[in-house]
């Protein structure tokens, strides 16, 4: 699938205006990552992502996490663009009573959301047992010539989610376990809901995901979206280190 760089650039302008919309409309919820990370949701949900929006069940759709709930509005607002259930209706509700974009994602709620996120460092645990799922499924119904199951799961973590000890946990888990179907994609933007992220948190979250068996790759300007592009593609399949 080739990268239309003009369209995906338009699409994240567009996200970007959908998000500060609604957030402006609700007088709530936070701007930073669905702004921040607009060319990401471009080239995840118009290159690197196989779904399909009229079956979000599909048994081998790629999954998508965002483990960074409280950026709730960047997956409702590629959800939209991309054409799940999730109509400018719903959009104008954000972050209102009985709405399907409630402040952090509900998988029982919203056409689209994998799995309900909220407590930091959540949601990259989840990931991490989906791509076991997906390996468990390839190894049991699989045959030759019939590959039924290769789906890959994509999360975004924040600063947040990789300061928590059960992402931490989950990380290594799934170093160990060589999870070649797993990419977790860090918005590294040294922030946090205190603050700035310094105030408590300076390690080299790069050198300890290499310790953990990880294969990482530094995006340098996560705007650009060709570098996205080759980022995602050295991440397809996201291959442990050694393997």
């Amino acid at each position: 699938m080739s990268l239309n760089i003009k369209i995906l650039s338009e699409a994240a302008d567009q996200a970007r205006g959908l998000c500060m919309d609604a957030v402006e409309a609700s007088k709530s919820g936070h701007l930073g990552l669905p702004l921040g990370c607009a060319e990401m949701g471009a080239v995840l949900y118009g290159y690197a992502l196989k779904y399909n929006p009229d079956k979000p069940r599909w048994i081998n759709r790629d999954i998508f996490v965002l483990s960074a709930g409280h950026g709730s509005m960047f997956l409702y607002a590629w959800l939209h663009m991309s054409g799940y259930d999730l109509p400018m209706s719903e959009i104008k509700r954000f972050r209102q009573l009985d709405s399907k974009t409630p402040g952090h994602p509900e998988s029982h709620i919203t056409s689209g959301v994998e799995t309900t996120t909220g407590p930091l460092g959540q949601g990259a645990g989840n990931s991490v047992g989906m791509a076991i799922a997906s390996k468990w499924l390839a190894a049991n119904f699989n045959k030759p010539g019939f590959e039924i199951f290769d789906f890959r799961t994509y999360a975004v973590c924040g600063d947040g989610d990789l300061m928590e000890g059960v992402a931490s946990e989950a990380a290594s888990l799934a170093g160990h376990l060589r999870l070649s179907n797993l990419c977790w994609i860090y918005d590294n933007n040294h922030v946090t809901l205190d603050g700035p992220a310094s105030w408590s948190f300076s390690e080299d979250v790069m050198t300890r995901f290499v310790g953990y068996g990880w294969n990482v790759t530094r995006v340098a300007d996560a705007n650009d979206l060709m570098m996205l592009a080759r980022g995602y593609e050295n991440l397809r399949p996201c291959l442990p280190a050694g393997e």
